[in-house]
């Protein structure tokens, strides 16, 4: 996407990426803090430092995307640009007030009642720019594999977000109306690796792909099609397996994600080979991503074969067994999604080529995160606390750089 074909919508996204990354300013000053063991934040601190990054960062930068892929290579109306910056707009707040819920805590009366509140306010929102997104598709009358996926990533998000809910209200009350108390644990559990294998794993290899290559109709690239709809029912078996503790399942679905991001690997070989990494520009995000990508599938193969052996018992985890359901989190939301995400920022602002601030982003990010993942797997606290500010001085920048960038960027528009 050079300046001149950028989407139309770019002057309405851009502050979307601005505010998803002020949030994320938050997540990585707690993650310095309590990676480096300054700081040991307490709950509350922590589901903010967590939503922060997951919901503030990506789920909004994910959507900004979204409506730039939706939206490349069509004219639109004065009247489709003023509806997409409502969306915009609208998105963002709900978003800033639901992180904000989880840092107040129970500062004020409710017992956290306020999070499923604000959780339905968003969720309301999620299912509007769901509907926008169906809406553009047929407008465009051009679907592809990338639109498919970021689709179905979005149809994740929603039953994600239902959970979540439930959650909220079974954090808040203790229980959920009208269902047993191990039915409602179990749909809340389900509500974290709901997000992580549904929406994220799709959402990942949709924007990689953008960032890598031009998107192909579905009647050119059955295997992008099928690689899609593969992620998307491992991840709805996932949610089955834990709501019905059915743990077969999970290994049903830890084999088709191998399978998926093998088809991945497969249809982006000439793309990831040696030779297409030259002169790649920022497409070198996506690349380095996917690399995280099979790093962390990996390490979800491994959870997976101890939760089937009933190796691994959740009520009573060993260090190391933390360290490694820690490395997973980090390596989706870090390694995988950040670098995409400030790939798809890249593409919008430089996309003829790499700067500085990209070489140290990458270089940063892939080395801090490679270490902390070390540190924690190993139970090596000194490689954690040495590699944390490394990755997070890295992202910082990188924020700093983008956050001017993006300004100047609208700026010309």
């Amino acid at each position: 996407m050079s300046v001149r074909s950028r989407s139309a919508l770019w002057p309405a996204v851009a502050p979307l990426f601005v505010v998803a990354m002020v949030l994320f300013v938050f997540t990585i000053v707690v993650g310095i803090l309590n990676g480096t063991d300054v700081y040991l934040p307490d709950h509350d601190t922590l589901m903010t430092h967590v939503h922060a990054g997951t919901l503030g960062f990506i789920t909004m930068s994910v959507a900004a995307t979204a409506m730039l892929v939706f939206t490349e290579g069509r004219e639109l109306g004065d009247s489709d640009t003023r509806r997409a910056r409502i969306l915009a707009y609208s998105l963002s707040t709900a978003i800033v007030l639901y992180v904000i819920a989880f840092g107040l805590g129970n500062h004020i009366p409710g017992d956290r009642i306020q999070r499923p509140i604000f959780g339905t306010l968003l969720f309301v929102v999620v299912l509007w720019f769901g509907w926008w997104l169906y809406t553009q598709n047929r407008a465009s009358g051009r679907s592809n594999v990338v639109r498919l996926g970021i689709g179905l990533a979005w149809v994740s998000l929603i039953i994600g977000s239902t959970l979540g809910i439930l959650l909220g209200i079974f954090s808040a009350r203790g229980e959920i109306p009208g269902l047993g108390d191990k039915a409602a644990a179990s749909l809340a559990d389900a509500h974290p690796p709901s997000m992580v294998i549904g929406f994220l794993i799709l959402a990942a290899v949709s924007i990689t792909e953008w960032l890598i290559r031009e998107p192909r109709p579905y009647r050119d690239d059955r295997w992008g099609v099928a690689q899609m709809l593969i992620i998307f029912v491992a991840g709805i078996l996932v949610i089955i397996s834990l709501v019905g503790d059915i743990q077969p399942l999970i290994g049903l679905a830890n084999v088709m994600e191998i399978f998926a991001v093998g088809v991945v690997v497969a249809r982006l070989r000439h793309e990831l080979a040696p030779s297409g990494w030259r002169g790649a520009g920022v497409g070198v995000y996506g690349r380095v991503s996917i690399g995280f990508l099979i790093v962390n599938l990996a390490v979800l193969t491994y959870l997976v074969t101890q939760i089937i052996s009933e190796a691994m018992d959740f009520d009573a985890l060993t260090e190391a067994q933390e360290g490694l359901l820690l490395t997973l989190d980090h390596l989706m939301f870090v390694g995988v999604m950040a670098l995409a995400l400030f790939g798809v920022m890249a593409k919008g602002v430089h996309p003829d080529g790499r700067t500085f601030v990209d070489s140290v982003v990458l270089w940063g990010v892939g080395i801090g995160i490679s270490g902390f993942a070390i540190g924690l797997i190993t139970v090596t606290p000194a490689i954690k606390r040495a590699a944390t500010p490394v990755l997070g001085i890295a992202l910082l920048i990188g924020i700093g750089a983008y956050v001017l960038e993006i300004a100047r960027s609208v700026r010309s528009t």
